[in-house]
């Protein structure tokens, strides 16, 4: 027998060894487990529903001769004034709270996408690592025969 032949059954066990590391049974070299993203989750989607309905502006008459006529039709202009204020003030606070939201989602995703990125790192330096044990366990293995 050859001395790759020989050496084959080591280097499965190893390998099996390895992938057996990835089962919840096996141990693991990070005894608190991997850490997930330490990234401040956004805060909930603002509700659209605060948002009341668009008052109606109010109709201008054809005819406009009688003061009375005059005087209904500005106090209706005065009340739409009034409510287009108070839509307006809901309007403008809703999309602050949408760019507040905008603004956490952005700063949420280049914080998990950093995570990421760091986490395929440290999983290529596991497997760097790991690879150079099986090298090292083939180099001491190798030397006993």
């Amino acid at each position: 027998m050859n001395r790759c032949m020989r050496r084959a059954p080591r280097v499965l066990a190893v390998i099996a060894l390895a992938a057996a590391g990835t089962a919840a049974a096996a141990g693991s070299n990070l005894p608190e487990g991997y850490p997930g993203p330490a990234c401040e989750e956004p805060p909930a989607v603002p509700d659209r529903s605060e948002i009341p309905a668009r008052p109606e502006v109010p109709v201008h008459p054809e005819k406009l001769e009688a003061p009375e006529a005059i005087a209904e039709y500005n106090a209706k202009v005065d009340a739409y004034n009034a409510a287009a204020g108070a839509y307006n003030a809901k309007v403008d606070a809703y999309a602050a709270k949408v760019r507040a939201y905008n603004a956490s989602m952005e700063r949420f995703t280049a914080c998990v996408r950093e995570y990421i990125a760091n986490a395929s790192a440290d999983v290529e330096l596991i497997r760097q690592r790991a690879r150079e044990a099986v090298d090292r366990l083939e180099t001491i293995g190798g030397s006993n025969e």
